[in-house]
């Protein structure tokens, strides 16, 4: 439970202390109550160890030029950063003005980090934690439940050249998507992110993504690989709209690339959400294993639609949650190429109604409407 927020700016105070702090190469605990932070978020410096105690409230506006309540505001890069939550929360403030974007933990520019216990809460319109343009670091113990139902709240957000990232025991509960790995605008000019492995996951989100991977026709030849997801479950928890799990790679023209992902041991569902589409959606992706996977709920889509993808391997389940949908078109492959498809095919109660099963070492000059091959 968040403390109240008083009404009393404590940005700079806070921010002095952090500062000495830092200088003395000593840990500083965030006291217990609610922290308006009014004039800009605070900042985080090298050797930094922040004990979260109390709660820190965006309630800055969209002309300050960090959105974030704590993130690294030097201008440069700096390491070996510890945040340890201790009963205090990243929350947003209730106030809203037009446009604001109002984020919670941002680990940017850092290289070594540990984020252990943390929390955020409350009406947050931008990331419950972003990992921008860093390397080298460890989270566990997560527990991000906050955002609006709106594009931009997402829960645990990678962008642009992280590398070398382990986590687990996370818990999302966002507005938009709940795990997101994206390389983006020109702030993501032909990064690389790479090499990171998270484990035990819930991660729900109102009407966007449980996972999502995204790269952008304005990043370069920006690359999102060697990936490994697993021990998940997810459900759309509103809608209108949702995709359990997408991987969109609309750089390709330009040479990005998302490859070498691994999903296993997962279970999504379509929940709440309303519209037509495929509850996993890839596009331009390269050897992606989806392994041991339940797939729940399409919304008189596919279970699976894959476009232009190449060496795609998914075994698992699939369980149709609405009566009536047609089973002719299970999954539907578009140009791909070297792919093996294994899926059981239960109804709502679980009860086993037929397999898919669906192997091509070539390539497809068209579209495959696949539905069940045998009971």
């Amino acid at each position: 439970m968040t403390s109240p927020m008083l009404s009393t700016d404590m940005t700079a105070t806070l921010q002095a202390a952090l500062d000495a702090a830092a200088a003395a190469r000593a840990a500083y605990t965030v006291p217990p109550g609610g922290h308006r932070l009014l004039a800009t978020g605070l900042g985080y410096a090298s050797n930094a160890r922040i004990i979260v105690a109390g709660d820190l409230y965006n309630d800055h506006g969209p002309a300050v030029g960090t959105h974030y309540c704590l993130t690294n505001r030097s201008g440069g890069r700096v390491s070996n950063v510890t945040i340890i939550g201790a009963g205090g929360a990243f929350v947003g403030s209730a106030s809203d003005p037009a446009g604001a974007t109002r984020k919670g933990l941002g680990i940017v520019a850092t290289d070594g980090f540990t984020v252990i216990g943390v929390a955020t809460a409350g009406p947050l319109t931008g990331f419950g934690m972003e990992i921008k343009n860093s390397s080298g670091g460890h989270i566990n113990g997560l527990a991000l439940r906050s955002g609006v139902n709106r594009p931009g709240a997402d829960g645990l957000h990678f962008f642009g050249a992280c590398s070398r990232v382990t986590g687990s025991g996370i818990v999302v509960r966002s507005g938009d998507d709940a795990l997101s790995f994206t390389a983006e605008n020109h702030e993501s000019i032909d990064a690389v992110m790479e090499r990171i492995t998270l484990t035990t996951m819930t991660l729900d989100s109102a009407a966007f993504s449980c996972i999502k991977f995204f790269t952008s026709p304005t990043t370069g030849r920006a690359a999102i690989r060697k990936v490994t997801l697993t021990g998940i479950k997810g459900r759309i928890t509103e809608g209108p709209t949702g995709c359990p799990l997408i991987m969109q790679n609309t750089g390709a023209g330009q040479g990005c690339v998302i490859e070498d992902i691994t999903i296993a041991n997962a279970d999504l569902d379509f929940g709440a959400a309303t519209q037509d589409g495929p509850t996993a959606y890839l596009t331009d992706c390269r050897n992606v294993t989806l392994r041991n996977v339940t797939l729940r709920g399409r919304r008189n889509g596919q279970f699976l639609r894959a476009i232009r993808c190449t060496g795609l391997r998914v075994t698992g389940e699939v369980w149709d949650t609405i009566p009536g949908n047609s089973m002719n078109d299970l999954v539907q492959l578009e140009y791909c190429s070297d792919y093996d498809v294994n899926l059981i095919v239960r109804s709502a109660t679980g009860a086993r109604i037929g397999t898919l099963r669906v192997r091509n070492a070539g390539a497809d000059t068209g579209i495959r409407y696949i539905g069940m091959t045998g009971s």
